[in-house]
């Protein structure tokens, strides 16, 4: 199941969006891949840790509620129902010289769905997502627009860096 969505943020969504995440306040870490393993770097601010990742995780993000709110209202909109967020992360990425695309990926090993929100309209909206089939086949490409839900199943995808410019998106994965 794919479904899109560019209308399901309510004000105080879009207000957080802009006042806070586009905010000068508003920290992004380093990370040493961007897909397991992979040795490309990328910008993340990570909201909730992949389930697999907190061992000792026992803090709550000053802003989870916000953030959870966003994933709340694509879901009611949608009649998508949920038991447990996995992880929450806003990624930042852009064009590092070397690489074309991300690795082809599967978010979790185990069942999971995932929220892709768009945050802006990058300069070169050719940075797009490619879900892929089992037999990893373009199944379905999606260009990114400003507040833009993608909602999709397990299943393998890659996203395409910008070539100028830069991409943010709000990751949100669940079963």
């Amino acid at each position: 199941m794919i479904i899109e969505d560019t209308n399901f943020l309510s004000k105080n969504n879009i207000e957080f969006i802009e006042n806070y995440i586009f905010s000068n306040n508003f920290p992004l870490y380093m990370q040493t891949s961007s897909v397991k393993n992979d040795n490309i770097k990328s910008m993340t601010h990570i909201v909730l840790p992949r389930i697999e990742e907190r061992d000792n995780y026992n803090e709550t993000h000053p802003f989870y509620d916000n953030f959870v709110s966003i994933l709340k209202n694509f879901c009611s909109k949608n009649n998508i129902k949920y038991n447990e967020i996995l992880r929450i992360a806003v990624n930042f990425t852009y064009c590092n010289g070397i690489n074309k695309n991300s690795p082809i990926h599967i978010d979790h090993d185990f069942e999971h769905n995932q929220l892709l929100l768009y945050l802006n309209n990058p300069i070169d909206a050719d940075c797009k997502t490619v879900l892929l089939d089992d037999n990893n086949n373009v199944y379905k490409e999606i260009y990114p627009t400003k507040f833009k839900g993608i909602f999709f199943n397990k299943m393998p995808h890659y996203m395409v860096f910008p070539k100028m410019g830069e991409r943010y998106v709000i990751v949100f994965t669940m079963r």
